[in-house]
C-alpha cells in the first residue's frame, strides 16, 4: 500500500508547524503515479507535508510582532493556516502567503492534480474534466506552469553541444494556413529552432526577424556552446559562423538534401518542426501571443529529461521559493 512516509522530510506538528525528522529521514524522489497522487491529495496533512518537503510552502512563519506563529487546522480547502500564539496579537496568515500558489483561489489538492495531469501532457480539456474545474481556470493555472518553463529556460544556464556534439538549426514559419479567418498563429511567425543529435534536446523561439543579430549574436551563441559543430541551410546569416567559434557545416537545400561531400544534413531538426506542429495541431492552433510559453514548455521538456512532475515542483521551487 501506498504510504506517506515516501514524501517525509519533516515532521508535522499541529502546535509547532515543522520539525526536522531525524537524521536518517531522506526524501526519495519517485515517479509517482495516478493512484499515489489521488491518493495524496485526500489528505490536506499529507498536502502541506509533502509541500513543504518540496520548498514550495514555508516550514516557518514569524509574526509581524516577532513571536514564531503556529499552525492552526481550520475548515477551508487548504485545512490549515498559520496564527500568532500571542493573546494580543492572534495575527493569522495563509499557509499559502508568499509562495506560488498566494493568489490562487484553486485548491492545492487541485494544484498538485493540474501539475500532475500537465506533466504527464493531457489537454486542457481533460484536466478540465478530471480536476472538475473550469476550462478558463485551467487555461490560467497551466499558463502558470508553461511561465515557470520559460523562466528555466531563461535563466537556466542552459547549453547545448559542446566539442565532438552536433548541433542542427534552421528556421520555420508557423501559422502561414489559417482556416476560416480564425485567430490561431498569425501570418508570418518565424521559429528559430536548435537540436542536439545523439540527445535529442532542442530549443525552438519564435523571432521577429531572421537577420544575423537575432539568430545567431541572440541566440545561437546563447545557446550553444563553443567548439559545437553546426549544420544549416546556406542561410547568409549563418554565413560568419566558422569565425566565432564553431565548426559549420551547410546543405544546399535547392540541390540536395544530403551534402555530397560532407554528408551534412537537417533531418533531426525537420523532426522537432514536425512534432510541434503536431502538438499545435492538436491543440487547435493557439494566439500569436501564447506561441512562446508553448515553445518554451516543449524546450522545457525536450531540455530536462526525467519525471516532470517532479521537475517542475523543483523548477517552482526554484523561481518561486516561499517568502
Amino acid at each position: 500500500m501506498f504510504s506517506f512516509s515516501y514524501f517525509l522530510l519533516v515532521n508535522f506538528d499541529p502546535t509547532k508547524g515543522f520539525i526536522k525528522a531525524d537524521s536518517k529521514s531522506t526524501l526519495t524522489h519517485f515517479i509517482m503515479n495516478h493512484h499515489e497522487l489521488l491518493t495524496l491529495i485526500q489528505s490536506c496533512q499529507a498536502i502541506l507535508t509533502f509541500l513543504v518537503n518540496r520548498g514550495l510552502l514555508a516550514a516557518r512563519r514569524r509574526c509581524s510582532c516577532g513571536n514564531q506563529m503556529v499552525l492552526r487546522d481550520d475548515k477551508s480547502d487548504d485545512g490549515y493556516h498559520w496564527e500568532c500564539p500571542v493573546n494580543k496579537c492572534r495575527k493569522r496568515r495563509s499557509i499559502r502567503a508568499g509562495s506560488f500558489f498566494e493568489d490562487s483561489k484553486i485548491p492545492l489538492s487541485h494544484w498538485l492534480y493540474i501539475i500532475f495531469l500537465w506533466s504527464i501532457d493531457e489537454s486542457n480539456k481533460k484536466v478540465s474534466l478530471l480536476t472538475g474545474l473550469s476550462l478558463r481556470t485551467v487555461i490560467t493555472a497551466l499558463q502558470r506552469l508553461r511561465d515557470i518553463c520559460s523562466l528555466k529556460i531563461l535563466h537556466g544556464n542552459l547549453k547545448l553541444g559542446g566539442l565532438g556534439k552536433t548541433i542542427e538549426i534552421d528556421e520555420s514559419m508557423f501559422g502561414h494556413k489559417r482556416k476560416y479567418n480564425r485567430g490561431r498563429v498569425g501570418q508570418g511567425t518565424w521559429v528559430f529552432g536548435m537540436v542536439e543529435r545523439g540527445t535529442g534536446r532542442a530549443l525552438a523561439f519564435r523571432v521577429p526577424n531572421r537577420t544575423r543579430e537575432t539568430l545567431v549574436t541572440g541566440l545561437v551563441q546563447q545557446f550553444v556552446e563553443l567548439g559545437t559543430t553546426i549544420i544549416s541551410d546556406k542561410f547568409s546569416p549563418y554565413f560568419n559562423l566558422n569565425s566565432i567559434g564553431y565548426i559549420h557545416l551547410m546543405v544546399n537545400h535547392s540541390e540536395n538534401f544530403v551534402d555530397p561531400y560532407t554528408g551534412a544534413h537537417s533531418n533531426t531538426i525537420e523532426g522537432v518542426w514536425s512534432q510541434i506542429k503536431r502538438k499545435l495541431k492538436a491543440m487547435n492552433g493557439t494566439v500569436k501571443s501564447k506561441l512562446p510559453s508553448y515553445l518554451d514548455e516543449y524546450n522545457w521538456r525536450k531540455c530536462y529529461p526525467g519525471d516532470p512532475f517532479d521537475n517542475l515542483l523543483e523548477a517552482i521551487a526554484e523561481f518561486c521559493p516561499p517568502s
